[in-house]
């Protein structure tokens, strides 16, 4: 009852397994992991059955219980944006060997590879010769889609090759030398139509350069 009590459960003891949630039936695996009083516990992919809403509130109270217990969690996702949110240290996997640790934002701004680039956030990897064009040097780099404004004129010029509403914000694809580059828009943004010429800017410390052999 006491790990019950812990994941929020207190007086389920008794039921069965179809008498709950798939929240609830997360809550009571946790609750029984729990019970020999683990120094690490491992969570495999814990919240991947679970709809959008329900993971995110799950996600928040394994944050807090966590936090309460003093114990390491080793957690296991394919979910990006839940490691980001959720960890204070991430280790990228990739076929078995580990490309990068470090903390989510070491991750998210500074990638040391091209797949930890294009895995976590999902950010343009410029090729060397485009990273070039756009006045850095010829090596691999990133750039973060929400890092580059549009504008009228100034920057660089590409053609707006697709947009794409997300809700929070519109992504809206560029041709930029035959490369493709992606934007984030924040919501109320003026979107521009496909087949426009526009320019694009960013701040210098936002391109983050990799390396000739990332």
């Amino acid at each position: 009852e006491a790990a019950l009590d812990m994941v929020k459960l207190p007086g389920y003891g008794a039921r069965k397994t179809g008498q709950l949630s798939g929240g609830q039936r997360q809550r009571v695996a946790l609750a029984r992991a729990l019970v020999n009083k683990p120094k690490v516990l491992l969570l495999d992919e814990p919240l991947g059955a679970l709809d959008l809403k329900l993971r995110e509130q799950m996600q928040e109270e394994l944050k807090a219980l966590q936090k309460a217990l003093g114990i390491t969690f080793v957690f296991v996702t394919h979910d990006q944006g839940e490691a980001l949110s959720m960890a204070d240290r991430i280790a990228v996997f990739n076929e078995g060997r580990i490309m990068q640790t470090g903390t989510p934002e070491e991750i998210y701004r500074r990638p040391k590879t091209r797949f930890v680039a294009d895995f976590v956030g999902s950010s343009n990897v410029l090729s060397p010769d485009l990273t070039r064009q756009l006045g850095g040097p010829a090596e691999w780099s990133s750039l973060r889609p929400e890092d580059i404004r549009l504008g009228a004129g100034g920057g660089h010029e590409a053609e707006v090759t697709g947009t794409s509403f997300l809700g929070s914000a519109t992504r809206v694809t560029l041709n930029v030398a035959g490369e493709k580059l992606n934007v984030l828009l924040p919501s109320g943004s003026q979107v521009p139509q496909q087949g426009a010429r526009i320019h694009f800017t960013w701040n210098p410390d936002d391109l983050h350069v990799m390396g000739a052999d990332a």
